[in-house]
């Protein structure tokens, strides 16, 4: 669990480093996608759908990060 934590909190570190390099906090914003996709994609491969909902809104929350970053 402790490199899952890790991968987040540098994804989170690189978005606020991206207000002052913006290709920094572009890249952070991709990753955390891959990483929210993957979470969501393993919840359905495991077939463990009541918990769909768990990844989904800190998906939606990075998406939205990445359209920011993409739209400035």
């Amino acid at each position: 669990m402790f490199p899952l934590a890790l991968v987040k909190a540098v994804g989170g570190a690189g978005l606020l480093a991206g207000r002052a390099v913006p290709p920094i906090g572009a890249a952070a914003a991709v990753g955390l996608v891959a990483y929210f996709v993957g979470a969501g994609l393993t919840v359905v491969r495991a077939r463990w759908y009541s918990h769909i909902g768990y990844p989904l809104p800190y998906l939606a929350l990075a998406a939205a990060s990445l359209g920011l970053f993409v739209a400035s």
